[in-house]
């Protein structure tokens, strides 16, 4: 199973890590890591977009 196969069975603890993790590496990262973080960063902004949506006070 690939990350991006993975991201949403991840528990929302690891998710926020994954996702400060790649957004950190994309900017210091090496270009070899920028290059990887490139592959997983949108899916992880669109779980955790997701999540916060579902999680949203209903008015």
């Amino acid at each position: 199973m690939t990350l991006i196969e993975k991201i949403p069975t991840l528990s929302d603890a690891e998710l926020k890590i994954l996702l400060s993790n790649a957004r950190r590496l994309d900017v210091t990262g090496t270009p070899a890591q920028r290059r990887e973080v490139a592959i997983v960063i949108t899916p992880l902004e669109r779980e955790a977009s997701r999540r916060r949506a579902l999680n949203a006070p209903r008015r």
